[in-house]
């Protein structure tokens, strides 16, 4: 390969280099991005258990209770229970398969974000319906 006083291309040693620096901080973004997604999902859950114990509140009585209860349970049916591992064996190093697998994350993240974004909009109104019912709550003198 050409040096950089030849044209300003790069040798092949020094793309390797810049692509292993850039591949050391993806690493380190990679894990910094698991722990806030594995905090992120311990809230969740501990917002659904919360959220579920208000629900309850709307039973009237024990048919309510166990209609409640089923609706629930079809809503935690459909929750992912694991991440999709690949082992090790089966990872491609191929660097020609790189634009296709960084071209996935992408469209990931971005499908992330228009997540996250909803689940903003939904942490909202959850925040106004509880608000409403703590008013009408202290209204009554409860």
């Amino acid at each position: 390969m050409a040096s950089a006083a030849n044209g300003g291309l790069e040798t092949s040693e020094a793309r390797d280099g810049r692509l292993a620096e850039i591949f050391a901080a993806f690493n380190e973004a990679w894990m910094k991005y698991w722990a806030s997604y594995m905090k992120l999902q311990d809230q969740l859950y501990e917002s659904l258990r919360a959220g579920r114990e208000v629900s309850w509140l709307a039973a009237t009585d024990q048919e309510k209770l166990r209609e409640i209860n089923q609706v629930q349970r079809e809503l935690f049916s459909d929750m992912p229970r694991r991440l999709d591992y690949a082992p090790l064996g089966s990872v491609t190093h191929d660097m020609g398969s790189a634009p296709s697998k960084i071209g996935d994350l992408q469209d990931a993240l971005s499908r992330e974000e228009e997540g996250c974004r909803d689940l903003e909009a939904a942490i909202a109104v959850m925040k106004e319906k509880v608000d409403a019912m703590r008013k009408v709550m202290a209204a009554e003198g409860h």
